[in-house]
Parts: C-alpha cells; sequence; structure tokens
C-alpha cells in the first residue's frame, strides 16, 4: 500500500477550478518531496461535456517562492499514465494518475515539486472541460495552485488544489540481511 507524501484533503474543497490555454487545461500545485518513490497523484476533479481525450500528471522542479510565487520549472521530471476523461465523473472525486517504469522518479526529502494536470488538445474546450476541486477561501496548504497564463505560469497564493501524493511503500525485510 502507498504512502501520502504530501496532501491536501478535498474536504477543503470550496471551488471549481479550471484553467484554459492553447493544449486544453493547465493548473497545478507545489509540494514537498520526503525522499520516497513516486508512485501516484490523486487529484479532486470532475468533468463536464462527453469527450474522451487523456489527461496527464506531469511533475517538474519547483521555481520561485515556496507557497506564494510557486510555478514549474525545466524539463519535466516525471509523466503518469494516462486516464481517459471519459472516465472521470461529472461531480467532484479523487482521481488516481499512477507512474509506472522511468517515472517512478525519487522525491528529494525536502525538496520542492510541482505538478500539473493537462488534458491533450482535441475537441472543444468551450464545452469540455475539467475542473479541480480547491480552496479559495482559506487556503492553508504550505504550497500554492499555479496556472498556464497563456504567456507563462501564473501562481495563485490565495488557492490550493485537493490532491493526495504517495510513494510507494519501504520494504520491510523485519531486520533480515540481504
Amino acid at each position: 500500500m502507498a504512502q501520502i507524501v504530501d496532501s491536501y484533503s478535498e474536504s477543503n474543497s470550496d471551488t471549481e477550478t479550471n484553467y484554459t490555454d492553447y493544449h486544453g487545461y493547465l493548473f497545478g500545485q507545489s509540494f514537498t518531496g520526503d525522499g520516497g518513490t513516486l508512485n501516484s497523484i490523486k487529484a479532486y476533479l470532475k468533468r463536464s461535456g462527453a469527450f474522451a481525450n487523456n489527461i496527464y500528471i506531469y511533475v517538474f522542479a519547483h521555481s520561485g517562492t515556496y507557497g506564494t510565487s510557486s510555478v514549474p520549472t525545466g524539463s519535466v521530471l516525471a509523466t503518469s499514465d494516462a486516464v481517459n476523461s471519459s472516465t472521470i465523473n461529472t461531480s467532484l472525486g479523487l482521481v488516481t494518475f499512477n507512474f509506472s517504469g522511468a517515472n517512478k522518479i525519487t522525491l528529494t526529502n525536502g525538496i520542492y515539486y510541482t505538478f500539473y494536470v493537462l488534458i491533450d488538445s482535441g475537441g472543444s474546450f468551450a464545452t469540455n472541460i475539467v475542473y479541480g476541486g480547491s480552496d479559495s477561501s482559506s487556503p492553508s496548504h504550505s504550497g500554492n495552485l499555479f496556472y498556464d497564463g497563456g504567456g507563462g505560469y501564473v501562481a495563485s497564493s490565495g488557492e490550493d488544489l485537493c490532491f493526495y501524493v504517495y510513494k510507494d511503500d519501504s520494504p520491510n525485510y523485519l531486520g533480515k540481511q540481504w
């Protein structure tokens, strides 16, 4: 069973966030690594419209001031397995994005990261939308939400996305030497 690295509970959600760029929708959150191997990320999402685009979560390094101006920087560190948007409910719920193979990266203890949700292009973004449940009234996660503003990332220190980052369990060898 996977263990939580960082999270912000969906019980905090009071807003449905979506942002549009030329690719589709791109919004995300900064978080802190703990030395474990990335297993999955759960995002609190819903969809409107009847479309079947693939959705991914991308993990990047962090830039800016953590908690107020965190945004992605550099190359993609890890890409989740695809989740088809047709499998996402029309009401908010946790959606699991698994990481496999070379995308099971080590999240260095105490280092800040960012992840974002991206929908493959295609279809009408006016009617086919994915929303993220977020907290805009009293955000208290140590990181911050960000989105693609068309000309670059825009940090939102007054909003946090609801999410869970999981790591693989550490093996328990019961004191045996291998």
